[in-house]
């Protein structure tokens, strides 16, 4: 189990390159929103461009279920999902968790890793809890491992 470490990864390295495009909060939802889509657009574009063959963009999880998972390396079994906002990060870190293990129930290529990224500030304060911590371990005894990383916002400099 890992929460919140680094990880030399290029596809955590892509949402990093992505998440510093990121717009500075404000209160205009619909912006927020749209630079959000924008972002995670790019790092699955960036990601596609690592290995077209080894990841497979928005993997759908069941056709039933209308679910896809951001990115599966198919070399690793491992399932990447990007949340490019911190703020409720702990209800999508679950439902990816969820659709992770659905995965692992309906494909005969299982998943052993998931990779959950987001933002920092906002949300290493609830991942980081006990809470997502005992999951996780309960999930790796069940033979899924869940890392838990970070991305942060570039610091701008003001004159």
């Amino acid at each position: 189990m890992a929460l919140g470490k680094p990880m030399n990864d290029p596809v955590v390295q892509a949402a990093q390159e992505a998440f510093s495009l990121r717009l500075q909060d404000n209160n205009d939802v619909s912006a927020n929103t749209k630079n959000a889509q924008a972002i995670a657009k790019i790092w699955r574009g960036s990601v596609h461009q690592l290995d077209p063959d080894r990841y497979h963009i928005e993997a759908m999880v069941a056709p039933a279920l209308d679910q896809k998972i951001d990115v599966v390396d198919t070399e690793t079994g491992t399932a990447y999902e990007l949340k490019v906002s911190g703020k409720n990060a702990t209800a999508e870190f679950y439902k990816d968790v969820v659709k992770a293990i659905i995965w692992n129930e309906k494909k005969k290529r299982k998943l052993s890793k998931l990779v959950f990224i987001t933002e920092e500030v906002h949300g290493r304060p609830f991942l980081d809890a006990p809470m997502p911590k005992a999951y996780t371990e309960y999930l790796q005894g069940q033979g899924l491992e869940v890392v838990i990383s970070y991305v942060t916002m570039p610091i701008s400099i003001s004159k």
